[in-house]
């Protein structure tokens, strides 16, 4: 399934990805437009977010082009930590608490919007 990334329609979407994924206690994970994939993996006590670009879809200099604006503009970027996975894949994660007890977490719109920004050409 692709869907599209405005950032209120992507909020809506990593809401129910990460409930999917806690309710299932196994990794959730869609594509998105753009080439962006994301993705949820419930811990005991926390959910970690991901979102980025398979192997295939990155372009020479893409990771370093990322890198370098997280750096210029750490109070937007820095919550979103950057991973290559040995799959060649790249994806921005974001660790957030959760209580068993509570609604599934999400990131806000806010933070799914720097993503976006963070990983646009």
């Amino acid at each position: 399934m692709t869907l599209p990334v405005s950032t209120a329609d992507l909020e809506k979407t990593a809401f129910s990805l990460v409930a999917s994924a806690i309710e299932s206690s196994a990794v959730a994970r869609l594509s998105l437009d753009n080439d962006l994939n994301m993705f949820a993996y419930p811990g005991v006590g926390f959910v970690v977010v991901g979102i980025g670009y398979q192997r295939d879809r990155l372009r020479p200099g893409m990771i370093e082009n990322i890198l370098k604006r997280r750096f210029q503009v750490p109070s937007r970027f820095a919550q979103w930590i950057p991973a290559q996975f040995a799959d060649g894949s790249f994806f921005l994660l974001l660790r957030i608490q959760h209580n068993e007890r509570d609604i599934a977490p999400s990131p806000s719109e806010t933070a799914l919007g720097n993503a976006i920004a963070l990983l646009a050409p």
